[in-house]
């Protein structure tokens, strides 16, 4: 069952696509091209390959109080259990992460304690998933790169979500459902959806997981 955009993104010269990660003024900046996979993914970038039923995480953490730093000891302690778990660490922007995860049950799962950790230690963490759906480029080492439909999606939801939630579309839920039921019903649909992207009929839905 297809349950994400396939069509195939814009690429830049090099053939890999550029991500733009939202600021807290949701004022986007562009980062240098990456192919969506870093060479430190190991051997989960064979389960990439093969199945691209990976998950795409952008976080953005903040301090509780407006005036305090960003909370650095969680953002690189989460970066490092990506790693452990077979993941890859994206990118890395100031309080941004964004992360591939090859176990989605062990990636809901550690979203749900990083919102409890979150509540705990007082900092604020804000969350965005979709499907890493990854197209092939015409570049000459042939990179791999998430089609723009999946980054689109992932920046819109980001810019979304609330303090202590992780957002994630009705598509997703779909296969969540299907491949981590346990963690469905954690999700619930806000009333106010995100606009229709071009090509689209209607708004779009948004569900959050909650801290």
């Amino acid at each position: 069952m297809q349950l994400a955009d396939d069509r195939a993104p814009e690429c830049s010269q090099d053939g890999m696509h550029r991500i733009i990660i939202p600021t807290q003024a949701r004022i986007g900046r562009t980062l240098p091209p990456v192919a969506g996979l870093l060479p430190e993914f190991g051997p989960a970038a064979s389960v990439v390959r093969a199945t691209m039923l990976n998950l795409l995480v952008l976080l953005r953490f903040e301090p509780a109080d407006p005036a305090g730093c960003a909370p650095e000891h969680a953002i690189e302690a989460y970066a490092a259990r990506v790693r452990e778990a077979g993941g890859s660490l994206v990118d890395r922007e100031s309080d941004q992460l964004l992360v591939c995860l090859a176990d989605m049950r062990w990636g809901l799962q550690s979203l749900r304690n990083l919102l409890s950790q979150a509540r705990r230690e007082s900092f604020v963490v804000r969350a965005a998933i979709v499907q890493a759906v990854l197209a092939r480029c015409d570049s000459p080492d042939g990179s791999l790169a998430f089609t723009a439909r999946t980054l689109e999606t992932l920046l819109r939801l980001a810019a979304h979500v609330d303090r202590q939630q992780v957002g994630i579309t009705p598509k997703l839920l779909s296969l969540i459902e299907l491949a981590a039921p346990e963690y469905a019903d954690l999700f619930v649909r806000l009333a106010d959806p995100i606009g229709a992207l071009p090509g689209e009929a209607s708004a779009q839905p948004v569900l959050v997981m909650a801290g």
